[in-house]
């Protein structure tokens, strides 16, 4: 195997900007319920955090989700109302409001867990053995780049 020479910066950007607009593109047909649940992948991502902790404020939510408080503010009503999730006032701080899943809210990010996997799945299956481990690694990379740099 020929060892690979480094990418120009055109040849970088270019592939970062495609695999981000076909990011995008996805997440946009993505839009509507998950398949078999009732939520939508920004609601899972919202709600995820609450597979581990039984309740957890909206501004942690928020973070863990990517999002503005505001924003996941305006998904939580929804969500409140669809009966997926109950809003609690905290004891110790009056200004925090603590989210927490009801049952069915459990099973609808359960349920939702399991199809984005699957769907990771799919992606990963197109990638030879040794391309997984690659993509493994290099995400794992630019994850931790981003997040200092950006």
């Amino acid at each position: 195997m020929l060892p690979f020479s480094a990418v120009t910066t055109d040849e970088f950007s270019l592939a970062w900007e495609g695999f981000f607009r076909a990011t995008r593109r996805a997440r946009s047909r993505a839009a509507g319920p998950l398949d078999g649940t009732p939520l939508t992948l920004a609601q899972y991502q919202l709600l995820e955090a609450l597979r581990e902790e039984p309740e957890l404020p909206v501004s942690e939510l928020a973070a863990s989700a990517g999002i503005a408080s505001p924003t996941a503010t305006r998904m939580l009503d929804g969500l409140v109302r669809d009966g997926l999730a109950v809003r609690t006032p905290c004891e110790r701080d009056r200004r925090v409001v603590l989210v927490s899943l009801t049952e069915a809210g459990r099973e609808a990010v359960q349920d939702a867990s399991r199809r984005v996997a699957a769907g990771r799945a799919r992606v990963r299956d197109h990638l030879t053995p040794a391309e997984q481990r690659q993509a493994a690694v290099l995400l794992r990379r630019l994850a931790t780049i981003v997040e200092e740099e950006l």
